[in-house]
């Protein structure tokens, strides 16, 4: 089952989160178009099959859907700045009103390094405390870090290069060896292994948001999150990441791995 299809299972279930990040791995140049495209193609299915709403023409017309950003046409120029003070407050007060054709509004920010920290700032609640049924959806096509205020309120999301499909397998093998190794054995692999911890710790970001838990585990990721961000911001020796990472994983992820 691909992303676009398993985000309208979830829609169809009530299970629709408020806030994702979404990225892909395919080239820069390729990258902003093709993130439009696929959230362009899930907002059609999602009015269509979910809230059997009539085709829509243009999500730029429809009065529940709100586009932030460059939209990657042929003709638009491509606008490099941070967004305004003024775009974020507009961006706020769409959601202060209720729905006019739907049961949910969808927002798309379709450029992730346009946020800066003022206008983060005036986002933190919106993104953190859904306001009425509401989804916002934040494409990074360049896949730069984001500020941590944004980054630990959203699920990620990521489209692979050649499909959009969730491939697990990388994470799969790595849930064998959690479960199986001890401290000392896992830091030995890993810590001289190919993959930075940077690397898995994006592998859980993906495995969570493909589960359907209660919030709880949610909330739990996010706070290891801010922990991993202090660590690379103060510099933590890689070790001690390492097996901080581990006994975060056994003590919230172990245990619901197949």
């Amino acid at each position: 089952m691909n992303l676009e299809s398993v985000l309208i299972n979830k829609a169809k279930k009530h299970e629709l989160g408020h806030f994702y990040i979404l990225e892909t791995p395919s080239l820069e140049g390729e990258a902003p178009r093709r993130l439009f495209d696929f959230i362009e193609s899930f907002i059609h299915r999602y009015y269509k099959e979910v809230e059997g709403v009539p085709a829509l023409q243009n999500l730029m017309d429809y009065p529940d859907v709100y586009v932030l950003g460059n939209t990657f046409k042929e003709d638009e120029e491509k606008e490099e700045k941070a967004f305004k003070v003024e775009d974020a407050e507009a961006f706020a007060r769409f959601f202060e009103f209720k729905s006019v054709g739907s049961q949910r509004k969808i927002a798309v920010i379709t450029e992730a390094h346009r946020v800066n920290t003022i206008v983060a700032n005036k986002w933190l609640k919106l993104l953190e405390e859904p306001n009425g049924n509401s989804t916002i959806f934040m494409l990074n096509p360049r896949g730069g870090q984001l500020l941590p205020t944004i980054h630990s309120r959203a699920i990620h999301l990521r489209l692979n290069s050649q499909s959009n499909s969730l491939d697990f397998t990388l994470w799969d093998e790595f849930s064998k060896d959690l479960k199986a190794l001890s401290l000392s054995a896992f830091l030995e692999k890993y810590t001289k292994g190919k993959q930075e911890l940077g690397f898995w710790v994006n592998e859980l970001i993906r495995w969570e948001s493909s589960q359907t838990e209660e919030f709880t585990s949610k909330e739990e990721l996010i706070r290891w999150l801010k922990l991993f961000q202090e660590m690379e911001l103060f510099y933590q020796p890689s070790a001690t990441k390492w097996a901080l990472f581990y006994s975060f994983l056994k003590e919230n992820i172990s245990s619901r791995l197949n």
